[in-house]
């Protein structure tokens, strides 16, 4: 295969090593979708935290109503209760008569807003109660002989204790809740004996009326104000909203005898399912809009990348037959440039005895030397135009033995510039032969050109392992190379001197092999101020000592 057609088979394999439909994710569809799916996962984990926080927040606002409405609550019922203390204490100051007790309970309910009236049950049995109105059916009530109203009546007798009965049904109608209070008077022998109760009568829901629970559904919540009844264990609603609250936050609170129960929720429940299909509705068209962004941007991309591989075919394309060109042109021209120098030579064989002018014979000479010239030129174009590819099979060659024939075909060039050749070690190389043997040979005829005044020359050759890199040297006494031209002379063309032997393609040859066999190419000077010529190659699989190759006088 040609240098060209390889340039232009690799330009073909990058345009298809990532062709546009190869990857599923490589297409603007697949793009779309797996941003689809990241953001929707995003969004659902927002909208599910977002949630959470608000039900959070609405958990505790429901919370903190609650016991607001607990609070007061109970500070209502505690404040109507304490009525049944005034009572006992005018009961044991009058033992056990207060006079004119229709006119001063009168007064004492003006005092309690809660208290719908006040009883006195002598002996458990009710026998005044303020106001009479609307109560008539109380009197004559006897509390500890009522089988179904005897337990709390009997448990405040024993237990000496205010006592909460109910909520009940009135006999009279309604509902209400009683507070008795076991009165003990002195029985003049140091002891104390049962009167009776002082009873206030709580009415519902005036007794609720403080705690503000009718503003409750107003503001979207619903309640439930219970207790469990202690007959017979079951819930018993005292107040509650005309919605059930659903899952309500709850608060205690604590009347005698007895522990109520304050339940609050919102009307609608917890769950706002308004609120989370808008966020889902508003979530999924952002969803869409950056998966169609993604879309939209990997299809340019698509086409970006498609447009880059065309243009890179192209330039491929053309860089291959401006190549394939420079080729076929190097080897065409070599054929009439041999002609020249063929018939120069033999047109100056059959004249030599005939031209007696001088500049006939200077002109034969420099057809004959510019037609070598020529021969030479095309051969380093066409060997620099094929550099960057291999001509055999890479494998670890050893040097010595490319170098010694090499070294051999020069025998008269060194002779002839009287220059010795001393060789050092020389590592195995990771290369194909003919590029090894034109890297060695490039190398010695730029330090054979090399003027080196009245001292003879001197080329050493050499070379060290350097980790997974040999690193060879062919160092001369020559003049060297300045500094700033030392990167110079490695381009194709590039002489120091017009009057230098040499095509000017040599060392671009040289720098080409070394990096595309992976390795580089530079000058250095010598200690001694001459030239030493350095280029790094991929080391073999030999790294012991070479043969050393004796010198070359």
């Amino acid at each position: 295969m040609t240098n060209s057609a390889s340039v232009a088979k690799r330009a073909r394999g990058r345009g298809r090593a990532t062709p546009a439909g190869g990857s599923w994710f490589a297409r603007p569809a697949g793009v779309a979708v797996l941003v689809f799916v990241l953001a929707a996962v995003l969004a659902s984990g927002l909208i599910w935290r977002q949630e959470r926080t608000r039900l959070h927040e609405e958990q505790n606002h429901a919370a903190n109503l609650a016991a607001e409405r607990a609070y007061a609550i109970q500070t209502s019922i505690d404040r109507v209760l304490s009525a049944t203390y005034a009572l006992a204490a005018m009961l044991q100051q009058g033992k056990g008569v207060i006079p004119d007790f229709t006119v001063t309970a009168g007064k004492l309910l003006r005092y309690y807003p809660g208290a719908a009236a006040l009883q006195l049950a002598p002996g458990g049995i009710v026998r005044e109660v303020v106001p009479l109105q609307g109560h008539e059916k109380a009197i004559g009530h006897d509390l500890l002989h009522d089988p179904a109203r005897d337990r709390e009546a009997l448990l405040a007798r024993d237990s000496g204790q205010l006592i909460l009965a109910g909520p009940f049904d009135l006999r009279q109608g309604g509902l209400a809740a009683a507070g008795r209070l076991p009165v003990f008077l002195d029985d003049g022998r140091g002891g104390e004996e049962f009167w009776g109760f002082a009873i206030v009568l709580l009415a519902f829901p005036a007794v609720l009326t403080p705690a503000q629970l009718y503003e409750l559904p107003a503001r979207g919540y619903a309640y439930e104000l219970s207790r469990v009844h202690p007959d017979s264990g079951e819930k018993q609603v005292i107040s509650a909203s005309t919605v059930a609250p659903l899952s309500p936050v709850e608060r205690t609170l604590q009347v005698p005898n007895a522990t109520w129960t304050l339940g609050v929720a919102p009307a609608m429940g917890w769950d706002n399912a308004s609120g989370w299909w808008w966020k889902s509705a508003m979530a999924l068209f952002f969803c869409l809009l950056l998966a169609w962004q993604a879309a939209w941007q990997a299809q340019l991309v698509v086409a970006a990348r498609a447009h880059e591989r065309e243009l890179e075919l192209r330039v491929a394309q053309r860089t291959a037959d401006l190549q394939r060109f420079a080729e076929v042109t190097a080897h065409h021209l070599q054929e009439p440039a041999r002609r020249v120098a063929s018939y120069a030579g033999r047109l100056r064989t059959q004249l030599g005895g005939r031209i007696d002018d001088a500049d006939v014979r200077l002109s034969l000479d420099f057809i004959s030397q510019q037609a070598v010239r020529l021969q030479e030129l095309l051969r380093d174009v066409e060997l620099y135009l094929a550099a960057d590819q291999p001509r055999g099979k890479v494998e670890s060659c050893a040097v010595e033995q490319t170098l010694a024939p090499l070294l051999t075909q020069l025998a008269v060039p060194i002779a002839e510039a009287g220059a010795r050749v001393t060789v050092g070690q020389l590592p195995a190389v990771l290369i194909d032969a003919p590029r090894l043997a034109d890297l060695l040979r490039v190398a010695l005829e730029n330090a054979l050109r090399h003027d080196r005044g009245e001292q003879p020359l001197r080329i050493d050759v050499g070379g060290e392992r350097i980790g997974a890199t040999v690193r060879y040297q062919i160092s001369d006494n020559g003049p060297g190379v300045e500094e700033q031209y030392r990167r110079r002379v490695f381009r194709v063309f590039e002489r120091l001197s017009s009057r230098g032997q040499g095509t000017g393609v040599g060392l671009a040859i040289l720098r080409r092999i070394s990096e595309s066999a992976g390795g580089q190419a530079w000058l250095e000077e010598t200690p001694q101020g001459g030239c030493r010529l350095v280029f790094e190659l991929p080391a073999g699989d030999d790294p012991a000592t070479p043969t050393r190759l004796p010198g070359w006088p």
